[in-house]
């Protein structure tokens, strides 16, 4: 009978034999499932970045849009405003010489009618005596049809330029004025349309960080807010 023998082992390389044997090793779709985890993370920043740009050029779109109508409206107003100021000014100078025509027509029938009653007076007081039936040689005869004719070219003069005034008034019809009131009323409307125009844009630009350069009259470009 052979002797047994007895060799010494390291326990700690019992033990890492041991758990080679007894415990499988980790599955390889550990590592696979954790890459596809990993990429569908990546992609979906990816995404998110690509939205943002998305809406930034849409936002920026909407605001090259407004910028473009605003600037067209402040044309239109500056127009509209020159319109109404000129046809202002015309009214304004027809309804001068309207009153000033009217203050020289009273004028006139009041000298007219001041004259007329200094010769009646001056008659009545320096009666003519005639030497022979149905003839005068009164020395105010003569300045009574003087002043008779006289008179009368100025009535003539004043009636003349009074048909002249009344075919001025009617070259102006009702639709003038109708059309200066509607002018009026639009700038009204386009000035509350430019107004929020301004809110818009100036939102848009706080927001987004955008610089805004709109038109202006008398002053070609002007940056508003930043």
């Amino acid at each position: 009978m052979r002797p047994r023998i007895f060799v010494p082992l390291d326990s700690r390389k019992v033990t890492l034999v041991f758990s080679s044997i007894l415990l499988p090793a980790r599955p390889p779709c550990v590592q696979i499932q954790t890459e596809f985890h990993l990429y569908h993370k990546g992609d979906g920043v990816h995404h998110k970045e690509h939205d943002v740009v998305k809406e930034y050029a849409r936002v920026l779109q909407m605001y090259n849009e407004l910028k473009k109508r605003y600037n067209k409206e402040v044309k239109t107003n500056q127009r509209q405003n020159e319109t109404v100021a000129m046809l202002s000014g015309k009214i304004n100078d027809l309804e001068h010489q309207l009153h000033l025509a009217n203050q020289k027509i009273n004028a006139l029938e009041y000298k007219k009618k001041d004259k007329f009653a200094s010769i009646q007076r001056r008659l009545s007081s320096d009666k003519c005596m005639c030497k022979k039936k149905g003839s005068c040689s009164c020395k105010y005869l003569d300045q009574l049809l003087f002043e008779t004719q006289r008179l009368k070219m100025e009535n003539e003069t004043l009636s003349k330029e009074r048909r002249m005034l009344k075919n001025e008034l009617a070259a102006l019809d009702k639709d003038f004025f109708d059309e200066i009131e509607d002018l009026k009323y639009a700038l009204q409307e386009a000035v509350k349309l430019n107004t929020h125009y301004e809110k818009y844009l100036k939102q848009l630009s706080s927001t987004y960080g955008i610089t805004l350069t709109v038109l202006r009259a008398g002053n070609p470009r002007t940056t508003l807010w930043k």
